[in-house]
């Protein structure tokens, strides 16, 4: 019986071993990849990208928690951050939070596509004359270097305390990094790949468009990283005069009444707002200049 039991075993294992397309490699080659610590750490999916935000986050977290538990014990100056997690759900349950985020958002919505687009234009004019160049970078330079705190309280009165002095304020401090990155990315173009352009005539137009500008996309995109950061500080700063709602707002009275986790709740949210930002323009940079990403 139980040399009967074992007889189709051998034949099974027979068959499998003359079968040539079951062979080991196979079996090997459509076995599923199961991803390693390697590459959970150095690795360039969407999965790899994703676990090292969300490592980084929970280090950090998990740090302040320690520090402010053990180490810096007055919650004057820091919380844990629990204690701000806990505050903000408050902020969501009360309904505070979407108050404020509408009217913050609002302006940023409106203000900083026209930075976008005054920056470009000004970028692209300083670019393609030498006049132009001399006569407009001594007062960029001027108006760059103006604090954007002294001249608040002046849009304020001449604008009043609506969403037009708020956008002006942040206009004047976001616009700023994206004429000089237009500027230097259109001026950086390789002459090389110009000549080859203008050897086949192509129009100025056509160089623009097909040479110049997108050697120059990297560059307009690093501007438009740092001015959305520019505009998180230029919103805030604008709320802090005149406001009566939005994340500046809600900070400074924080801080006048001494609710450190309210404060630091909104800082956070405002921290994660810059975060994903810049992640959504390295996407839209990836995809705009591929070929900067297999460069790298």
């Amino acid at each position: 019986m139980s040399l009967m039991a074992a007889q189709p075993e051998r034949s099974e294992a027979a068959t499998k071993q003359a079968d040539p397309g079951r062979g080991p490699g196979l079996e090997a080659a459509t076995a599923p990849h199961r991803p390693s610590l390697a590459d959970w750490f150095g690795g360039t999916s969407w999965s790899a990208k994703a676990f090292r935000l969300v490592l980084s986050f929970g280090l950090a977290a998990a740090v302040w928690e320690v520090v402010a538990r053990y180490f810096v014990t007055n919650r004057l100056i820091l919380v844990p951050f629990s204690e701000v997690l806990t505050a903000l759900v408050q902020e969501v349950t009360t309904g505070q939070l979407w108050v404020h985020a509408r009217v913050t958002l609002l302006e940023i919505a409106i203000a900083f596509p026209m930075a976008v687009v005054i920056g470009m234009a000004l970028g692209l004019v300083i670019a393609s004359s030498r006049v132009v160049q001399q006569v407009l970078d001594p007062l960029l330079t001027a108006a760059y270097s103006v604090p954007i705190v002294a001249l608040a309280p002046l849009f304020v009165a001449w604008l009043g305390f609506g969403v037009e002095s708020k956008v002006a304020i942040i206009l004047l401090v976001a616009v700023f990094p994206i004429v000089i990155n237009t500027e230097v990315g259109l001026r950086s173009t390789d002459a090389g790949l110009i000549e080859a352009a203008r050897s086949f005539n192509a129009t100025r137009w056509q160089v623009f468009r097909t040479v110049s500008l997108p050697f120059a996309i990297p560059f307009i995109i690093g501007g438009m990283r740092v001015a959305f950061t520019r505009t998180l500080v230029g919103v805030v700063v604008a709320e802090f005069f005149g406001a009566f709602a939005g994340f500046g707002y809600v900070i400074l009275s924080a801080s006048q009444t001494y609710a450190t986790a309210r404060l630091l709740g909104y800082v956070v949210l405002l921290a994660i707002l810059g975060m994903v930002s810049s992640i959504a323009l390295r996407a839209w940079e990836a995809r705009l200049a591929p070929w900067r990403e297999v460069r790298e």
